[in-house]
């Protein structure tokens, strides 16, 4: 077969990825000298490297590489943005095949009707999108949550995602959504037990919301503090409601009081033995944690040079760059260093609780929530697994996360998560072996999406290309 011009990728050609060592994503079991052979977007075969039917395939010769499935990002935001093809490309760039993007709208669900909703081929797959977000602007009573439920549901939603609504509205629009077959994922709002939201079938939970609250000393309390209440944000004049609003979800934490009180008491009763309980009744419960990591440490740690500073900034926007910096700025002023250390504890907790989940069986796929503020497409995720990481989970246990539960939480075992015959063939080719540490799921050698082979070249090029569109940033 004639060679593939360079920086280009084709999903109909027929592909051999020989030489190959493949993870098992069940038991981290090791299969050397493999050949990969895809048709159609499919695993057509999983053999001996000197036993692949090569007959009018590209070859792609990756002796010593290893072979996991493609990540699935379980929580972000890259449509609907500044820049939808950008942070797509750079998504596909850092090893991502798949999105459960998490806000939608009656003009994106039309989008994907009418299959106009992905503005580039070099993109993940989108595996999961809801509706609006439930608030009190669309859910503003128990019937009114039930008939928006409804509408999502006939616009072709895939979930419905709440938010902010008061308890009986939060539990009218769960059974409703139960009712009409889709999952019931999101936060916690202020007043609603988490526990309880499991046990009447919420499907996932996003960013440890309602845990802290169930593992304090003083849960009651907590759970039904004014403290636990958002502020309007306080913005300069002339600021536009759109702006206001992009700012505010940007970093929600300047929307809480700014003496991070309710934080403070969250932190001072922890009780590990609640946690410790609270991890069995998600377990028992079979809810799901998108525990977003990432996303938590980068909003409690708003103005860190580490974040303020990071290189990658410059695959971003110049709009969200200006955005985010301000917000930074307003952190720096706004967060004295009682607040600070407040948050900084905070942050280490949630590791702490994510370590109690894992002790106690709690299922949990790995999201970046990229979109938020100083979280970079792509990138985000890579910094959720070493977050992950630091919570005691192992390296096979990270990509299980963002592989073999990511396809069980879809319920598409058949197509994902694994590297097998009939399988999607959406794949990460890595230098290293994922296994010795979670550094190594960064070291992509290449990318598969549906069939189609994105060398390491190909992969820079994506992010080269970004990065010219967004250069005359400051």
């Amino acid at each position: 077969m004639p060679p593939q011009a360079p920086g280009t990728a084709n999903s109909k050609q027929r592909l051999v990825l020989s030489g190959v060592t493949i993870i098992d994503t069940r038991n981290g079991a090791k299969s050397p000298d493999r050949a990969v052979v895809i048709e159609n977007g499919k695993i057509a075969a999983v053999v001996q490297s000197n036993a692949a039917d090569t007959t009018s395939a590209r070859i792609v010769e990756a002796r010593g590489k290893f072979v996991v499935p493609g990540y699935l990002d379980m929580h972000c935001h890259p449509l609907g943005s500044r820049d939808d093809e950008g942070n797509l490309n750079m998504m596909l760039a850092y090893g991502i095949t798949g999105v459960r993007q998490m806000s939608g709208s009656p003009d994106l669900l039309a989008a994907r009707r009418a299959g106009t909703l992905i503005p580039t081929e070099a993109a993940p797959e989108l595996v999961l999108i809801p509706g609006m977000i439930l608030m009190p602007l669309n859910a503003g009573s128990p019937d009114a949550a039930r008939a928006e439920v409804n509408r999502q549901k006939e616009a072709g939603a895939d979930f419905i995602k709440v938010v902010f609504v008061p308890p009986p509205v939060f539990f009218a629009a769960l059974e409703e959504a139960k009712r009409v077959g889709l999952p019931y994922a999101g936060h916690i709002p202020p007043g609603v037990n988490v526990v309880e939201a499991a046990r009447a079938g919420m499907y996932a939970v996003e960013h440890l919301l309602g845990s802290f609250e169930v593992c304090s000393s003083e849960e009651d309390a907590l759970r039904h503090s004014e403290g636990s209440m958002p502020n309007l944000p306080q913005m300069p004049e002339g600021f536009k409601l759109t702006e206001i609003f992009e700012r505010a979800i940007s970093n929600p934490i300047l929307m809480r009081p700014p003496s991070f009180e309710f934080e403070r008491r969250m932190i001072d009763t922890y009780s590990g033995d609640k946690a410790k309980r609270l991890a069995e009744q998600f377990a028992a419960a079979g809810t799901w944690q998108v525990a977003t990591l990432i996303r938590l440490r980068t909003m409690q740690l708003g103005d860190d040079p580490q974040y303020r500073n990071d290189p990658n900034l410059r695959f971003m926007p110049q709009g969200t760059r200006q955005m985010w910096k301000s917000l930074a700025q307003q952190f720096g002023v706004r967060v004295g260093a009682g607040a600070k250390k407040t948050l900084a504890d905070l942050s280490a907790l949630q590791i702490t609780l994510v370590r109690a989940f894992r002790e106690g069986g709690v299922k949990m796929v790995a999201g970046s929530d990229m979109g938020g503020q100083w979280c970079i497409p792509g990138a985000s995720l890579h910094q959720e697994f070493a977050l992950l990481a630091e919570a005691g989970y192992s390296p096979l246990e990270v990509l299980q996360m963002t592989t073999l539960n990511a396809a069980r939480f879809l319920g598409r075992e058949d197509r994902m998560g694994t590297v097998e015959t009939g399988k999607n063939a959406d794949l990460a080719v890595l230098d290293a072996d994922p296994l010795a540490g979670v550094a190594n799921l960064a070291r992509l050698h290449g990318v598969l999406r549906a069939g189609a082979y994105y060398s390491g070249d190909m992969l820079e090029g994506l992010k080269r290309k970004t990065e010219q569109r967004h250069a005359t940033a400051a």
